[in-house]
Order: structure tokens, then C-alpha cells, then sequence
């Protein structure tokens, strides 16, 4: 189905009037995906390699994507959240999609204390202007009575415009307060009624579930609980609130293909496609092979260029940059990698392209994007 009246928000219609590109409200996408048993794919890509592969693979199977980037990335990556916007929507155009609608989602919108709640607003506006149909207010690093009082506040405006709400509990791989920082499922049913009594109903609620975001080192595995997280979904049932679940990356296909039966309908995806960029030796389940001092094995036959990926290495080296924060990278070298060969480009696209397909048919979201136009009406 392609689009056949504009049925975009009205910040993606004011900031592109001539596009026919599906950037849709993200409302539709996790309606779509409640309805069908299965879970929507949000994708932190921090630069432009792995996009087209991803797009493909959507337009290829009808599968929806979000397409997100937190706040924290927008200081180490070339986006601004226009540019973010503006990038995504454009490649979109360039492939030629306009049957398969996707969501533009501002991920862990943080604020870590009550005084940064002024400025995160601004990002909220700047956010809604630029084109996003989805937000993530993340006040989970203060407690939960401080938590509380800025999600509520600041998730107004986005409430008011109808658009795609997810907010956070317990901090995504804390290790301190309750059973080692895991959300606890009253904690849950608690901060959920409190905030639809404040008039904020969220669609989505992310928790401290055992999962971290990035790669794993050393002896650590991915230990996302489910059975926890079936409890904190049980417990929120009262107000039809599903669970966005982050740190992804590591986490088998198999495992991922069960998450739909407790409760989750977004999957946060990022470091993997950075892996893939890199062109990082992974692991069955996607986490890069490490050395013991945090560093990487570079595959030839991968990624970017071996020369240029001994430049980011040195760089990351020389500036402590190095482990998890290889992620910073990708503004570093922006430009670099954006004038990477065509073979260089291409391989990285096929290999984005197939992981995707992966992903996409282990949260049974193939074809889904008809159901989406289904909803799509409701939040135009």
C-alpha cells in the first residue's frame, strides 16, 4: 500500500511539504505491532553506512523501523536533530519508499537532575520541529519521586500533539538501589497510574531489566530477565502499556524471537550497526570479539577500510577513546566515513541489509506494515 493522502503529523508536513515519503506517527507503529503479537525495530545507526541496507531490508519485507538517535549520540555523532531528520528522510526518497512507513524517534531524551529540565524542553521543541513522531523521556537516573515529577512535566507537549511516548524506570544497566537496580513490578504499576493520573499516558515504559547498552567485555553476557520484565508488563496491563526494551546488541535471535510474549513491542538496536560499519568481528549474536585491553578485531573482508579503521584506532588510542567509547568515532570521523569507496559502501549495505532481515522476521514484524496503515488514520 502506498500513501494515498498525507497522512504524515503535521511537524513532518510543515517541515517537508513535498515529500511522499511514509514518516508516520509512532502510535501506529506499536499499535500495529500490540495488535499482530509482535515488536517494532528501532535502530540507533550513529552515522549514514548501514541506512540504505536497512531501508532495503524494510521495503523488502514490509517490516516498519523507528529510526532513533538519543540524546547522548547527538554529541558524538555529525547529527543535529534537523540533520537526523533530514538524512533519514531523504534516503527514503532516494530508494524510492513510499509503501512501508517508519517512525523517527528521539531516544533517551535524559535528564539527570532537575535542573537540566529547562533545557531538555528545548530539545523536546527542537525535536518536533525538526520531524520526530516519537519520544523517550528518560528521568531514570534521579529517584523515582524526582523521576516522576520531570517525566510529567516534560512529556507534556508531547502528549498534547498525540505523538508516540516512551519513558523509563530504573536506569538501562544500573548496578546499585533494588535487586542490583532492576525495576521492581510495583515500582512499575506505581509510576504508570501516577502519571495517567497526571494525564500522561505512555505507550511505552523501558526498564532496568539485566540489559546494557554497547558491547559486552571480558567474561560479561547478556542477561536480560524476562521473566521479570513479564511481571513489570503484567503489572502495568491496567493502562495497556507495552515494554520498549533497550541493549539489544549480543542478544540472540532465538531469545529475541520470545520477547513478544513478555510484553515487549520496541527493540533498540545500535551498537550492532556500528559493529557492522566497523566491520567488526561479532559473535553468533552480534557482539564484537574483543582483546583484553577493549580492543577490536577489524575484518578485512568487512566494514570500512582497513586503513581507515587503523586511523580511528590510533585515534581512539591516543585520546582514551577506546572500549565503549569507540562510539564516539563516528563524528569524529564523519566525513571519512561518509567518503568511503562505493565497494566499501556496498558491502557494508549488503551486510546491514541481511542482519536486518534477521532481525525483522525474529520480531515477526514482516509484512506488518499494512496494520500500520490500519492505525496510521487514528494519529495523522
Amino acid at each position: 500500500m502506498a500513501m494515498t493522502k498525507d497522512t504524515r503529523p503535521a511537524n513532518v508536513r510543515k517541515r517537508f511539504p513535498n515529500s511522499i515519503v511514509p514518516l508516520v506517527n509512532g502510535k501506529a507503529l506499536i499499535e500495529a505491532a500490540r495488535r499482530n503479537g509482535a515488536m517494532v525495530m528501532a535502530t540507533n545507526i550513529r552515522c549514514r553506512l548501514p541506512v540504505e541496507g536497512i531501508i532495503r531490508a524494510s521495503m523488502a519485507t514490509k517490516a516498519p523501523v523507528m529510526y532513533e538517535i538519543a540524546k547522548s549520540e547527538l554529541s558524538y555523532t555529525e547529527f543535529t536533530p534537523a540533520t537526523f531528520v533530514e538524512f533519514i528522510v531523504r534516503e527514503n526518497e532516494r530508494l524510492g519508499n513510499t509503501e512501508v512507513p517508519f517512525a523517527i524517534h528521539g531516544d533517551h531524551i535524559t535528564v539527570k537532575n532537575p535542573d537540566e529540565v529547562d533545557n531538555v524542553r528545548k530539545l523536546i521543541a527542537e525535536e518536533m520541529e525538526a520531524g520526530f513522531t516519537s519520544f523517550a523521556i528518560d528521568a531514570s537516573h534521579m529517584e523515582n519521586e524526582l523521576n516522576l515529577k520531570a517525566t510529567s512535566e516534560l512529556a507534556k507537549p508531547i502528549v498534547e500533539a498525540g505523538f508516540c511516548l516512551e519513558v523509563e524506570l530504573g536506569e538501562i544497566g544500573a548496578k546499585s538501589g533494588s535487586a542490583e537496580g532492576f525495576t521492581r513490578p510495583d515500582e512499575a504499576e506505581w509510576f504508570i497510574g501516577e502519571l495517567v493520573a497526571r494525564g500522561i499516558h505512555p505507550d511505552l515504559l523501558a526498564v532496568n531489566n539485566g540489559s546494557i547498552h554497547g558491547t559486552y567485555f571480558g567474561t560479561a553476557q547478556e542477561g536480560i530477565q524476562l521473566d521479570l520484565t513479564l511481571e513489570i508488563w503484567k503489572a502495568i496491563q491496567p493502562w495497556s502499556v507495552d515494554i520498549a526494551q533497550h541493549g539489544i546488541t549480543g542478544t540472540s535471535l532465538e531469545k529475541i524471537s520470545s520477547f513478544i510474549n513478555y510484553g515487549i513491542r520496541k527493540g533498540n538496536v545500535g551498537t550492532f550497526w556500528q559493529n557492522i560499519s566497523f566491520g567488526f568481528a561479532m559473535n553468533q549474536n552480534g557482539n564484537a570479539l574483543t582483546t583484553e585491553d577493549k580492543g577490536y578485531i577489524k575484518r578485512p573482508y568487512r566494514g570500512i577500510p582497513d586503513e581507515l579503521w587503523q586511523e580511528i584506532w590510533e585515534w581512539a588510542k591516543k585520546t582514551g577513546n577506546v572500549g565503549g567509547n569507540i562510539k564516539k568515532a563516528n563524528g569524529e570521523f564523519a566525513a571519512k566515513l561518509n567518503a568511503i569507496g562505493k565497494e566499501y559502501k556496498e558491502r557494508i549495505t549488503a551486510h546491514a541489509y541481511e542482519e536486518a532481515v534477521k532481525l525483522f522476521e525474529a520480531t515477526r514484524s514482516i509484512g506488518l506494515a499494512d496494520d500500520v496503515w490500519a492505525c496510521v488514520g487514528k494519529y495523522c
